[in-house]
């Protein structure tokens, strides 16, 4: 029959595994943590201060776990594959008071009595290593946008971000660079991270977010019937869709005076192609002619020889000198002369 050997006494197999399994019921290590009996063939000693690299924190990464002889490294082993527990996130700290650790060995079912501890009062973990979750990709992807068009020229909310399976970064210094796809529709973005730590290519990130864009844009602000010529009463600035907001005009003086082709609801976008210059001035229209220079202001009567919206300038004979001069409408039947 296979035996296994330890210090002072040989054992059956049969009896290592008895013996094992009495030992899920022990109740405490408090009697065990000081060193132990001499009998016990492995010891293990805790540094107050220790560096974790990965999920989980396993007993033989953390500590030094010594087997007193070659027949005891078979519970040697099985001691340093105990999990104490999750790692701290990289860069951060879990501290763990000596109670602590020695509830978490108990609970973990091991032989903790045939061990020599030694366990310090408080022991603190540090998490190395880099990790790429939803929230650090969030960040990523919220620097490109707080700092890239069309985004910066309206408001934004980042719904939600789905990516590819992120590259396991080895610790170090971690620098990236996000570089987007070309899209005709910004409220979606896809594109790829790239990664480097301490200079070096460390893999790549495959993303797709989508964002809430909204474009400042010149909307009605109540509903207006088609023919019906723009005051300020009748428009708002909002931000809209950035959908929406294709095409749409910016500022209500670019409105102002012209006439809609086309009926807008309350809270449309106005745009350049629901609009057609309002005529101010009629061809053979008799209109007024105004010439100002400093505080000296002359009037005279003169004749349209063309159609002419607010702003435009137009041909006007003038009825005193028949002449014919360019002037610019400035009103219903008003234009004033260009020097």
């Amino acid at each position: 029959m296979l035996k296994i050997r330890f210090p002072k006494y040989n054992i059956s197999l049969a009896s290592f595994i008895a013996q094992f399994l009495s030992l899920f019921l022990v109740p405490s290590l408090a009697a065990l943590a000081s060193v132990g009996t001499a009998q016990a063939g492995v010891s293990v000693i805790f540094p107050p201060q220790n560096t974790v690299n990965g999920p989980r924190i396993l007993l033989g990464d953390v500590a030094n776990v010594a087997a007193d002889g070659p027949a005891d490294q078979v519970l040697a082993d099985l001691i340093g594959a105990v999990d104490l527990g999750a790692s701290p996130s990289p860069g951060t700290d879990l501290v763990l008071r000596k109670r602590q650790i020695e509830q978490r060995l108990t609970s973990s079912g091991a032989p903790v009595s045939d061990v020599r501890w030694l366990i310090p009062e408080e022991v603190t973990f540090t998490g190395l290593g880099q990790i790429t979750d939803n929230d650090s990709v969030r960040k990523i992807i919220l620097e490109y946008l707080d700092r890239s068009e069309p985004y910066i020229s309206g408001i934004y909310d980042l719904l939600n971000v789905t990516f590819s399976t992120p590259p396991a970064l080895p610790p170090g210094k971690v620098e990236y660079r996000f570089s987007p796809q070309n899209s005709s529709n910004p409220a979606y973005l896809t594109g790829t991270v790239f990664f480097t730590v301490d200079g070096q290519d460390a893999g790549r990130l495959r993303v797709t977010a989508q964002v809430d864009l909204r474009l400042p844009a010149v909307v009605a602000a109540r509903d207006l019937p088609r023919g019906h010529v723009l005051s300020e009463i009748d428009l708002s600035e909002s931000q809209v869709p950035y959908m929406q907001a294709k095409g749409a005009l910016t500022e209500t003086e670019q409105a102002l005076g012209q006439t809609l082709k086309t009926s807008v609801r309350t809270g449309a976008p106005i745009r350049n192609r629901d609009l057609v210059q309002t005529s101010m001035v009629k061809k053979g229209e008799v209109v007024t002619i105004v010439a100002q220079t400093g505080s000296l202001k002359i009037t005279a009567l003169g004749q349209a020889r063309q159609d002419g919206a607010l702003g435009q300038t137009i041909s006007v004979l003038n009825q005193d000198s028949k002449k014919t001069i360019s002037a610019k409408v400035i009103g219903p039947s008003l234009v004033e002369v260009i020097f």
